[in-house]
């Protein structure tokens, strides 16, 4: 049986992912075997049409159109079948590596780098294209994400405490490159890494194959090690930044709720787009005395509780940042429902992000708990039960910064809504023929008698709304009196510990 499609794989290969023309046999065998053909196709099609292409899904929904054709049954699903076929396909990781490396500057081999991450289909610009994005009247984002399944915050705590030792140990771990998959495992076999000494350790910078925004990458360290805010990982945080000052970095927090949906693994992610946080202006300057006159501190206007620290001095810097963190750990303010521990469990976290602009470092902070209790099990500091309908996942790095990715199932149900706040009379017929929406009545009672015409405009105000409630949630310190008079003696604390160590 015959596949054309495999010449035009190896046309793209040569064209965009630097596979040699003197490997072309080579891979075309390894093709073959992969997909149980036997036959060379003769090359007799005008094969002009890849020259322009940046990516290769056309060719990859052809083969997959043709395997059908040909009842060629591979134990594999399609995506598996995709990803292996790229991964074949792709410079070996040591070829990969030496390429970036010839670069003079590093700009260009990071465009050049994200450039063969969406060639070799690992970085999915197809289906990114397809998630919805805006700003609300707050200067959030809002993304409709219709590329990742939603997670819930039990599976991410069952996850952290229930880690069986396997290969790779996670799916972050750096042995994931050129992994076929398995079980939960996706597969790897078209992932590329590239190496980074950060803070004398090593560790990798990857690519999000989903892409929240714009070049959204993961670095990862060697090691597997469950994720930890400490002195190590802040400094090499510092050392990422230097080697690539044209991308912010940042941390989920460490603990469950507060942190990502991976926690057992070490690991920052950033981006080339600037988080909505970064853009917030200051509220209030809050002096740390003489010694660190150089180190700008700032309390920032925004709904969680957030500061920023700027200065040229990076080890000045550090300290204060240190100080900040280290207090926080074990810092009780039972007045604002702040509980550091709870027998063994910690609860204080923070949530840190960082960027550089020329010689200037621009660290940011955010104050997290992760305490739960019988009014707000899901977390205090968390999304609120009337917020669930719309988000309930846990709101780490990303959003905690105002860049808030919302479940795919929305793009579905709020179009729904809105047919029913245009014609109320149809709300029991849409609520028994699809039961999901039942979750949304309390929006529909409050937003139907509103004069706004378009529907769908009316929701996404409502959306704006909803996200910067979430923020207040989260904020450890709320816009009170009783949230300032806390954050005053934190922040009191913080100063003392500064004080006192000189």
């Amino acid at each position: 049986m015959v596949l054309k499609t495999i010449n035009h794989l190896i046309y793209y290969a040569n064209k965009h992912l630097h596979l040699s023309c003197l490997d072309n046999v080579y891979k075309y065998n390894e093709l073959l075997h992969f997909l149980n053909v036997d036959e060379m196709a003769t090359i007799d099609d005008d094969l002009s049409y890849i020259d322009k292409l940046d990516r290769p899904d056309i060719i990859l929904d052809h083969l997959i159109d043709e395997l059908k054709e040909n009842n060629l049954i591979l134990p594999y699903n399609e995506e598996t079948i995709k990803a292996q076929v790229m991964g074949i396909l792709l410079p070996l990781p040591s070829e990969t590596y030496r390429r970036f490396l010839s670069f003079k500057e590093k700009k260009e081999a990071i465009k050049d780098f994200y450039r063969l991450n969406i060639a070799s289909y690992y970085v999915q610009a197809t289906h990114i294209a397809r998630n919805k994005k805006w700003w609300t009247k707050d200067n959030l984002v809002i993304t409709i994400n219709l590329s990742k399944p939603e997670k819930d915050n039990k599976d991410i705590r069952n996850a952290l405490l229930n880690q069986n030792v396997t290969y790779p140990k996670c799916v972050l771990c750096y042995e994931n490159e050129g992994f076929f998959g398995k079980g939960k495992f996706l597969n790897r076999k078209n992932i590329r890494l590239i190496p980074l000494k950060l803070n004398n350790e090593d560790w990798f910078m990857q690519y999000s194959p989903y892409g929240y925004y714009d070049e959204h990458l993961i670095v990862i360290k060697k090691h597997h090690e469950k994720m930890h805010i400490n002195s190590n990982n802040l400094r090499a945080m510092f050392d990422f930044v230097e080697q690539f000052p044209f991308y912010f970095i940042g941390s989920n927090s460490d603990l469950p709720i507060t942190g990502g949906s991976i926690l057992s693994h070490e690991h920052f992610q950033g981006g080339y787009e600037r988080m909505p946080l970064m853009l917030a202006k200051k509220k209030e300057h809050i002096s740390l005395g003489k010694r660190y006159c150089d180190v700008d501190l700032a309390l920032l206007d925004w709904p969680n509780t957030a500061f920023i620290l700027e200065s040229k001095d990076r080890n000045k810097l550090i300290q204060v940042i240190e100080t900040m963190n280290d207090v926080w750990l074990t810092h009780n303010d039972p007045k604002c429902d702040i509980i550091a521990y709870e027998k063994e469990e910690r609860h204080n976290s923070i949530t840190p992000l960082l960027e550089k602009k020329d010689d200037l470092y621009r660290f940011f902070i955010i104050l997290r708990n992760n305490r739960t209790s019988k009014e707000y099990p899901e977390g205090i500091f968390h999304a609120h039960q009337e917020y669930y309908h719309i988000k309930k996942e846990g709101i780490g790095l990303i959003e905690a910064s105002g860049y808030f990715i919302l479940p795919g199932r929305l793009d579905i149900e709020l179009p729904l809504v809105a047919k029913i706040l245009a014609n109320p009379a149809l709300k029991e017929e849409y609520f028994k023929a699809y039961p999901a929406l039942e979750k949304f009545a309390g929006m529909i009672e409050e937003l139907k008698g509103s004069q706004v015409e378009d529907k769908n405009v009316l929701i996404k105000d409502y959306l704006a709304d909803v996200i910067k409630g979430i923020l207040n949630n989260t904020a450890v310190y709320k816009n009170d009196m009783n949230g300032l008079e806390g954050l005053k003696r934190y922040l009191e604390k913080v100063k003392e510990r500064l004080n006192d160590a000189h």
